[in-house]
């Protein structure tokens, strides 16, 4: 092949090359009239009764701030390292990439980048890492788009807000926060030049990982700062003797049983079951969780005896215990099961038979319909029958009976079955339903003569509101995780305030609890109980056929 034909077809080659570049530029610009607007994803943070930090959600850890809530030290040690002439430049600056180059090169290190802080944002808002042509020129034109589009200040808070620091924290409010335990509007130079040098490295550079590297890199940043003329010799000098102290981000393994029913129960049904703003929106959540509670329950659950282990290797027997404030059904711990990473199955709201402890809805039904607690009932052996079901026989717990009347306190005391269905055949079994969903119970209920041996499957939060009109003078309270939700930009979107709803007379309501402070004394069934409680209780005991 001739010298001339070989010129000409590489000469045709770079022409259909130059003509595909020059299509694909067309259609990348044409692609800006729908560009997304610029956004991101942001940290979702959630608080304790105190309002204390405990947990955070999110896609990517990200807690978006304003140009001004971050330190001068951060925004001068970013500028300085990644791209000091960042304000005068377009988007461009061709004379530092090639400094950078050199410096690299006599260096044998990365200690300078090559792209501009728009053309990193251009490719962290727009675009995927991998290295062609094309993504080239997209990077170009977005840089082109951003630096027409937006001031220096705001690509800026936006590059600050985006980058990635390493440990799952993108921006510079959740790095500081992650890293050092503070705002970034606190930041001394010190730890604002420690910061500036992650991104170039977020593993190599890890504080957590490589401390030694961590520094050395805060030196580089230091140094640069030093040469430019942001910060005097002697301001390097002394950021270089600081201490810095590092901690590692907020646990919240004690909560995990409480954060999962939040999240996955009363947040999915609140926003739809859409859980996006969640984990991308930036949320704050203050929750009822009281910390010192949560861990006793928790740590009373861990605590079962263990019997044997399951077909799954799960611990058994398992337990679930809910503290709820009866005033205002704010839940103050919530604890599913031994361990959450054993299990994730949440007792607390699996279904299961309440047992006994059902038996406090017929007496309240009872004494709304003019029965007394001195009442008496005889405990002995009965049939009853239906038309269409088979006769029912009941007995007392072990098959026995007390073959004596009971008054009806005795007989909530000491639990005694025969006495309950006989109480309930009396006032009518309709009663007992209908007392029962009006405290809160949101089973579907059918009047059977077991109905008051808990023969039908409630969740233990559902059993534990229901008690509190008990508690709370007859008012019914919902129970509630979540006590307020703030937006990014400060809105409210749902503030719980406590609302209560008179179910029951407060009569009733008295002597119902004063008839369960009986189960707690001698001669009632949770009487062992007594001698670790240090203040009035009330309460009922129940047992059931089911296994945790």
């Amino acid at each position: 092949m001739s010298t001339f034909r070989l010129i000409l077809i590489a000469l045709l080659a770079f022409l259909l090359s130059l003509s595909g570049s020059y299509g694909y530029l067309l259609y990348t610009l044409s692609e800006l009239e729908t560009m997304e607007p610029l956004k991101s994803f942001q940290t979702t943070r959630i608080y304790d009764c105190d309002d204390r930090l405990i947990a955070m959600r999110y896609v990517e850890n990200r807690i978006e701030v304003p140009l001004e809530a971050i330190s001068a030290h951060a925004i001068n040690a970013t500028v300085a390292i990644e791209d000091h002439r960042f304000f005068q430049h377009l988007g461009f600056d061709f004379s530092g990439l090639g400094r950078a180059l050199l410096n690299n090169l006599k260096n044998r290190a990365v200690g300078q980048g090559g792209s501009t802080i728009t053309q990193q944002l251009a490719k962290n808002l727009f675009l995927t890492n991998e290295r062609t042509l094309a993504r080239k020129i997209k990077e170009a034109v977005y840089t082109i788009h951003l630096e027409r589009q937006y001031s220096k200040e705001e690509i800026l808070e936006k590059y600050l807000n985006t980058i990635y620091y390493g440990h799952s924290a993108y921006g510079i409010e959740a790095a500081s926060q992650t890293f050092l335990g503070k705002n970034a509007a606190d930041l001394t130079l010190a730890e604002a030049a420690l910061l500036a040098g992650l991104p170039r490295g977020p593993q190599l550079y890890s504080p957590f990982l490589n401390p030694d590297a961590a520094l050395e890199r805060q030196r580089v940043v230091l140094n640069r700062m030093a040469e430019l003329g942001v910060i005097s010799s002697s301001e390097k000098e002394a950021a270089l003797a600081e201490t810095l102290t590092f901690r590692e981000p907020t646990q919240d393994q004690m909560a995990s049983y409480f954060l999962d029913y939040m999240i996955n129960g009363e947040l999915f049904r609140l926003f739809g079951g859409d859980l996006t703003p969640v984990y991308q929106g930036g949320l704050e959540i203050y929750t009822t969780l009281d910390p010192a509670m949560q861990k006793i329950a928790q740590e009373i659950i861990a605590g079962i005896p263990q019997q044997r282990i399951d077909e799954n290797g799960i611990r058994q027997p398992q337990g679930a215990l809910v503290a709820m404030d009866p005033a205002t059904g704010y839940v103050k711990a919530l604890a599913g099961g031994r361990n959450f990473q054993e299990t994730s199955v949440n007792r607390a709201l699996s279904l299961r038979s309440p047992g006994s402890t059902f038996k406090p809805f017929l007496y309240a039904a009872a004494l709304e319909s003019g029965a007394t607690a001195a009442d008496k009932v005889l405990c002995e052996p009965i049939t009853l029958t239906e038309s269409g079901i088979d006769p029912y026989t009941p007995t007392d717990f072990g098959g026995d009976f007390h073959h004596r009347e009971l008054t009806m306190r005795e007989a909530l005391a000491s639990s005694c079955n025969i006495a309950a269905i006989k109480t309930h055949v009396a006032i009518g079994r309709e009663k007992l339903v209908e007392m029962a969903g009006r405290l809160g119970i949101g089973s579907h209920l059918e009047p059977y003569f077991s109905l008051p041996l808990g023969t039908i499957e409630v969740s233990l939060l559902e059993l534990t509101a229901a008690f509190a009109p008990f508690a709370n003078g007859g008012y019914k309270v919902e129970p509630t995780l979540i006590r307020k939700i703030v937006g990014p930009r400060g809105e409210v979107i749902i503030e719980n305030k406590p609302r209560s709803e008179q179910v029951l007379d407060e009569r009733i309501a008295f002597l119902v609890t004063d008839m369960l402070t009986g189960v707690l004394q001698e001669g009632g069934t949770a009487a062992a109980a007594a001698s670790i409680l240090t203040r009035p209780a009330a309460g009922k005991s129940g047992t059931s056929q089911d296994s945790y």
